[in-house]
């Protein structure tokens, strides 16, 4: 009888499944429908006339009142973004033409007192002589 015989053998262990749950929570569910082929439709809740769509980690009415001033909201807040933009673009261009004004308004009065400064010298060279 030989000493390592077939008993002693290990079982080879299958392969696990692979859990599409962790790949959802871990990289997005953009992620594993791409690698998994998977369509997962979002997820809709309908409870009498109310109904709700969770997209991206919110429950978004999507029907009735809250439905239309949800999308409101959404509307303004693009609108509050572009605004807030628009504001900080032209707080940049005041700052650029109250810094060129200050810049031109030193240029003129260096050359006014370059200018005070030749008057006199001419003025003590014609009392000199």
């Amino acid at each position: 009888m030989p000493l390592f015989s077939s008993k002693f053998t290990p079982k080879t262990i299958p392969v696990r499944k692979q859990d599409t749950a962790v790949l959802k929570n871990e990289f997005g569910s953009e992620f594993a429908s791409r690698e998994l082929s998977i369509e997962v439709p979002p997820l809709k809740l309908k409870l009498g006339d109310f109904e709700v769509t969770f997209d991206e980690g919110q429950w978004i009415p999507a029907s009735g009142k809250a439905g239309v001033a949800h999308k409101e909201n959404i509307r303004l807040k693009k609108e509050l973004e572009q605004l807030e933009e628009e504001n900080n673009m032209l707080r940049l261009k005041f700052e650029i033409l109250l810094d060129m004004m200050t810049d031109k308004t030193v240029e003129a009065e260096q050359d006014i007192q370059k200018a005070q400064s030749n008057s006199l010298k001419v003025k003590n060279k014609k009392n000199k002589l």
